[in-house]
């Protein structure tokens, strides 16, 4: 399994506090069967400081102690990118880091309170650069919950969808992992990632999260999502994902018996 999202770098965000913690997660994270991980700490107006030159910096000392500590990992740099309207100018000038810094595929944090204003102006122009979007955790914006239409059509155009693998376990809760649920039934999930932050909460561990996924939606579909499309991704590439399957808008229950209200 590759780990396309995983907070795991030490001292940069509010993921992993010091390299001992760093290293336990990897540690964890082998146990559990994962054979790759990306490294994207936040690189939003919080923590501003983590530019292209300090995360790589980062993930080559972490690769150093890892082989020292033998724990067979592979290391791939990345950011968790804040929705900025100059993201696409940051990213050619080298202050922004992509995927496994190809510059080709960018991991773009959803909110999970709000839906930014012309979200969609802000995707078509990073595509119109030549850059792929991974969105990570959207079925944890209590919007798209509600209503999956934007999601629909912003999967069509082009955007891949990253889930984390709690809302499969329901760490989030009952409502999120029923809609992560119907998002695999319906073809609207592209990866599933640990969205780590330590040792101790959301764990980098994927097994539970696939076990679910290979329930829901078979094993060879499964081993795409964890696998072949987060490959694809690392070389650059944009995977060759089935169409979604339009999801209806959840009608609150008073309307279903009041249609008038």
């Amino acid at each position: 399994m590759i780990d396309l999202h995983c907070h795991i770098l030490p001292d940069l965000d509010d993921g992993a506090e010091d390299w001992a913690e760093s290293i336990e997660m990897a540690r964890i994270a082998a146990e559990d069967g994962i054979s790759g991980v990306v490294c994207t700490p936040h690189q939003s107006p919080d923590f501003p400081g983590n530019l292209r030159n300090i995360v790589l910096a980062s993930v080559e000392e972490l690769r150093t102690k890892l082989s020292e500590a033998e724990i067979r990992l592979e290391l791939y740099p990345g950011c968790e990118l804040a929705i900025d309207r100059n993201l696409s100018e940051k990213i050619e000038s080298g202050e922004s880091l992509t995927i496994n810094d190809n510059r080709k595929t960018a991991l773009v944090e959803m909110p999970a309170d709000v839906i930014p204003p012309d979200l969609s102006g802000f995707f078509r122009t990073l595509q119109a650069k030549g850059i792929n979007i991974v969105l990570a955790h959207p079925e944890r914006n209590y919007l798209l919950l509600k209503d999956p239409t934007e999601l629909l059509k912003w999967i069509q155009a082009g955007i891949m969808v990253q889930i984390t693998g709690g809302s499969l376990n329901g760490y989030y809760g009952e409502e999120i992992l029923d809609f992560s649920l119907e998002l695999l039934r319906h073809r609207m999930v592209h990866f599933v990632a640990s969205d780590s932050h330590s040792r101790d909460m959301r764990r980098p561990v994927l097994s539970n999260a696939r076990a679910i996924t290979e329930e829901i939606i078979g094993p060879g579909e499964a081993h795409k999502i964890f696998h072949e499309y987060p490959i694809s991704v690392l070389q650059g590439q944009v995977p060759d994902t089935p169409p979604p399957i339009p999801m209806e808008k959840k009608t609150p229950l008073i309307r279903r018996f009041f249609p008038f209200w």
